[in-house]
């Protein structure tokens, strides 16, 4: 028996997640700001009786490959009340990014900037003349 007959005989039972129809609305969810145990409830409310934990562990197996899916509306609403504009930097395009890449691109924004706070300022300044000596 070769291959190409043995796969037209038996059907493969490779493991497939109940959760993967869902793939899209979970992921969804989560960049709306849902929790897993809502997306649990919401699952089960869709006759998906899944734990809690299965639902984290779905969403971290496949975070990094899921592309970030931003509403145009919701890109347009992220700069109300900024008074800066965000069209010309780099960081205003995350379409291509992982949703770790783009929560780093958004930290680093905020981490490189000097603190507003002047007890913040005073440690950061000790750190350096640490690092000197």
């Amino acid at each position: 028996m070769d291959i190409d007959e043995f796969e037209r005989t038996t059907q493969p039972k490779a493991k497939r997640s109940k959760l993967e129809p869902f793939h899209a609305q979970i992921f969804e969810l989560k960049r709306k700001g849902y929790a897993n145990w809502q997306i649990r409830d919401w699952l089960a409310a869709n006759n998906v009786k899944v734990s809690q934990e299965a639902v984290r562990k779905f969403i971290k197996s496949r975070e990094d490959t899921t592309p970030p899916t931003v509403p145009t509306s919701e890109k347009a609403s992220t700069n109300v009340g900024s008074s800066e504009s965000k069209v010309n930097e780099p960081e205003a395009d995350l379409s291509g990014l992982t949703d770790k890449q783009r929560r780093e691109l958004v930290a680093d924004k905020y981490t490189s900037q000097s603190p507003k706070n002047s007890l913040a300022q005073r440690l950061l300044n000790k750190g350096k003349e640490n690092q000197d000596n």
